[in-house]
């Protein structure tokens, strides 16, 4: 009888090990605890999280994860075996880690954190009718996922599996079929960058030193693992180039990477100096490179501050080069994830029309597509300030949350996702949502400035100011090329704060910015009694532009009725009648 705390349900369960455990074991003890540990975590860990599993338990040299996708689940297994084949490159054919994988669907029991009954016995059997480096899956999964990802298996019939009583139809899918799942994926777009961290070279003359230029290393990769659209090749395999001479190209097409990261770390006097370029490895050309400087006060810390800039400058340019990479290789270029990448670089140029033709056709390839259904949520959200006729407001605030809802129905896991459906829900007046995804954002890419930027904007309209002005600071610090959407962050929190002048100084900062930022700059020169120069921006509006509309709309996205009023209250010293 199953106490009080246990709890039956359907999943799908997958059982994987490592093929040869013992021989590997009494042929390098330590070594392959080490590689296994490490394989855990960067390579079983993070696949099993970007695809929506959960990891019950690891057990010796197996692995025992859960999914509520039959789909996710073969997925994974199928990733798992992609990206241990590729961290294997390297390794001479004796020391190489495979695995075997077993998945089932059917019912288990979950008492506390572990999982009990005949769908994990039934996986775990089916593991070891697996070939090394492949997959056995049951009858019921195959069912399960007939006709949703498109790959060959082999049919090995009805099995006789040890303690279960019945016979389990069971079939084979080989390494090479994954090639089939990334073709199938192709609809939703390759959305998979993959990145080469090489060891950053210690460049302080003291060999003593190097745990600092290690240290830097392993944060940078631990970091990027977290992120669902980045495969990051494993610290073991990079670490084989460490002190040596090498053709970064070379070595990135070799590793089957887009990008490579190197750098280095020298220390001198009292002060830590880092250098880290990001390289493309079809051209071999620097996507980009920046130098960072900083005071050793506490080494630890500087460790992270170097950690952050690095990653926070990293993550903005990824994503530009990887778009530009599509581009000049347009080998999906009908597929969502193309679409996405020419509508966000389109809403980048200031070409919003352009942004959300793109994304429209992206969800006509893929309906369920999270992030051009969230990115149309942000532009229509958008659309509500610098739209002109005022009888369409309603239509584009229904457009932006009904997107907003179906990015969160499609994908609730993609900090992307999550990010700008938080600034949608913020330009809706519905300060709980987007504080909500905010802060679901955050914790999913803590260091991604990009998610910061917006996080900094929904806390200043909920009224946490001071919060607020100290993030978007930082993310100004560490993109010294700050998007003008992050300066009108600044400048709305300083107004917020009650900075009226600091908040005028960084409107006008803004070049090429739209109307509706001159007219933030009246709201500004109002409140410093400055009425006539106030008033001359009003004329300038473009025919058509709804200022009242425009007002009360900005006053909408706070959350506190002081913050209300003072943004209604600029626009009516400079004579908008609300």
């Amino acid at each position: 009888m199953v106490g009080n705390a246990a709890q039956r349900r359907l999943a799908a369960i997958l059982v994987a090990d490592v093929v040869g455990y013992s021989r590997l074991m009494e042929a390098d003890e330590l070594g392959t605890f080490d590689v296994l540990k490490e394989r855990r975590r960067e390579i079983v860990v993070p696949a099993v999280r970007e695809h929506a599993g959960r990891i019950v338990k690891f057990m010796g040299d197996g692995i025992l994860a859960e999914f509520a996708s039959a789909v996710n689940a073969v997925s994974c297994a199928l990733e798992l075996q992609l990206r241990m084949a590729k961290a294997n490159e390297p390794l001479a054919d004796a020391n190489r880690i495979r695995l075997r994988i077993g998945i089932n669907l059917g019912d288990i029991i979950e008492d506390e954190s572990d999982v009990y009954g005949d769908g994990v016995n039934i996986a775990a059997r089916l593991e070891t009718l697996s070939e090394p480096g492949g997959i056995c899956i049951s009858g019921q999964m195959y069912d399960a996922i007939q006709g949703k990802l498109e790959i060959s298996v082999e049919d090995i019939g009805e099995s006789s599996l040890k303690n279960i009583s019945r016979t389990i139809r069971a079939y084979r899918i080989r390494p090479s079929d994954a090639e089939g799942v990334q073709e199938a994926q192709s609809l939703r777009g390759n959305e998979r960058t993959t990145v080469a961290v090489l060891p950053f070279a210690n460049m302080s003359g003291d060999p003593a030193q190097d745990y600092f230029s290690d240290g830097i290393t392993e944060d940078i990769i631990t970091e990027l693992s977290h992120y669902q659209h980045l495969s990051v090749i494993a610290r073991n395999t990079t670490a084989l180039f460490k002190d040596r001479s090498v053709n970064v190209a070379e070595i990135g097409r070799k590793l089957r990477a887009d990008f490579v990261i190197e750098g280095s770390i020298r220390q001198a006097g009292n002060r830590v100096r880092a250098t880290v370029q990001l390289i493309d490895v079809q051209t071999g050309a620097h996507a980009f490179a920046e130098k960072f400087d900083r005071k050793i006060e506490d080494i630890f810390q500087v460790q992270d501050e170097i950690v952050d800039a690095i990653l926070g400058r990293l993550f903005y340019n990824l994503d530009e080069a990887a778009s530009k990479a599509r581009q000049r290789n347009p080998t999906t270029s009908t597929t969502a994830y193309s679409l996405w990448l020419r509508g966000r670089q389109a809403s980048r140029n200031g070409d919003e029309e352009d942004a959300i033709s793109c994304l429209n056709q992206a969800i006509k390839v893929d309906p369920q597509y999270a992030r051009a259904l969230a990115m149309l949520s942000g532009l229509y959200g958008y659309r509500r300030f610098t739209g002109s006729a005022r009888d369409t407001h309603m239509k584009i605030a229904e457009l932006s949350r009904g997107y907003a809802e179906r990015a969160i129905a499609a994908d609730k896991t993609d900090a992307y996702v999550l990010e700008q459906v938080a600034a949608a829900y913020l330009m809706l007046g519905d300060g709980d949502n987007a504080r909500r995804y905010s802060d679901s954002a955050s914790l999913l890419n803590p260091r991604d400035i990009s998610t910061a930027a917006t996080r900094a904007l929904v806390l200043a309209f909920i009224g946490e100011h001071n919060r607020a002005r100290e993030i978007i600071e930082r993310v100004n610090r560490a993109e010294p090329r700050v998007p003008p959407g992050w300066t009108v962050i600044l400048a709305d929190v300083q107004y917020l704060m009650r900075d009226f002048e600091g908040a005028l100084n960084t409107y006008k900062t803004i070049n090429g910015a739209p109307f509706y930022v001159r007219l933030l700059q009246s709201m500004c020169l109002s409140q410093l009694g400055r009425i006539d120069e106030a008033k001359a921006i009003l004329g300038e509006a473009p025919t058509g532009f709804d200022i009242p509309a425009f007002a009360r709309n900005c006053a909408g996205m706070c959350a506190l009725t002081e913050d209300r009023e003072l943004w209604l209250e600029g626009f009516r010293k400079a004579g908008v009648h609300l």
